[in-house]
């Protein structure tokens, strides 16, 4: 998650409990729509997924990886006030011929914790993670500050990179918090049912439970200066002269009932991007990675395939 809650959005109370599996695929390159339900495809059994740790320059990482697999490699990187477990259910439905990584960026969940806080900062980590588990061909997957982060890493060591797939991602000229909305983003430290509602606020289509709370738990493992830092981060940098450079393909996903991300936000990357897709959920929010994870990897199968 980006973490830009506005009042109004932290106390909603609408969160519905039913959600179709539908969902509308508009391609960016022409006004083609298409309506389409996930079977499971390459979805089978549940893999085993591990908790791990890595020296990364000066920082220690933790991290998920899949076991049993030495195939493609896809990296995730989770958004703000997040870690790698909003990634766990992804993982556990990877199809074998990938191998599956997910890490808790430092300052996040159980990494360290970094002095300078930037996406360019936290990019340099997931590239040195790369290249510490020795991996090539990279799926990299990105959510909400993760899809900024993900935008950085491609650009600096787009080699690294063979495709990117940015979820409801700050967009690539970056994402501007109003000052008003700062106080509420102080309010958050240590606040657990406020920071439960936001995440709430954020995947309304998925109903309460015990991977919700888990969720929770470690929003509130953030370095607590990120709770006003992220958001600075996220205002200072635009991609957008360097996006245009780039020749590895994209997918862009973005939930129609996003209330941080707009499609108009999404739709930037067209711009920008020579090699792109961009697919509109109707029935979601900021998070079908969570609000619907085999929905999300059929569309990850797609692009890979």
């Amino acid at each position: 998650m980006i973490g830009v809650f506005l009042a109004e959005q932290v106390f909603a109370d609408g969160i519905e409990d039913n959600a179709s599996f539908a969902f509308m695929d508009v391609n960016i390159k022409g006004d083609e729509k298409e309506t389409s339900v996930p079977d499971r495809g390459e979805l089978g059994m549940k893999r085993m997924v591990v908790e791990n740790y890595a020296r990364i320059v000066d920082k220690k990482i933790f991290y998920l990886e899949t076991v049993g697999s030495e195939g493609i490699p896809v990296v995730f990187v989770h958004g703000n006030f997040a870690s790698s477990t909003w990634f766990e259910p992804s993982l556990e439905i990877l199809p074998e011929r990938f191998k599956g990584y997910a890490i808790d960026l430092p300052s996040f969940g159980r990494s360290d914790r970094l002095e300078e806080i930037s996406i360019d900062n936290y990019a340099n980590y997931v590239i040195d993670f790369i290249l510490e588990m020795e991996a090539d061909g990279v799926v990299l997957v990105g959510h909400s500050l993760g899809g900024a982060v993900a935008q950085s890493v491609v650009i600096k060591r787009p080699d690294l990179i063979d495709r990117v797939i940015l979820v409801d991602p700050a967009p690539p000229d970056g994402l501007i918090t109003p000052e008003e909305v700062y106080p509420y983003l102080e309010m958050y430290k240590g606040n657990r049912e406020l920071l439960k509602k936001a995440l709430m606020g954020v995947m309304p289509t998925r109903k309460e439970d015990d991977f919700l709370e888990r969720l929770v738990d470690d929003a509130l493992l953030m370095d607590e200066k990120c709770f006003v830092e992220n958001a600075r981060a996220l205002d200072r940098y635009d991609f957008g002269d360097e996006l245009k450079k780039t020749e590895v393909p994209h997918l862009v996903i973005v939930g129609k009932l996003d209330q941080i991300i707009t499609e108009e936000m999404a739709r930037r990357f067209e711009k920008l991007v020579k090699n792109i897709e961009v697919k509109v959920l109707q029935e979601y929010g900021h998070s079908v990675i969570v609000e619907n994870t085999e929905l999300f990897m059929e569309m990850f199968i797609d692009f890979t395939d």
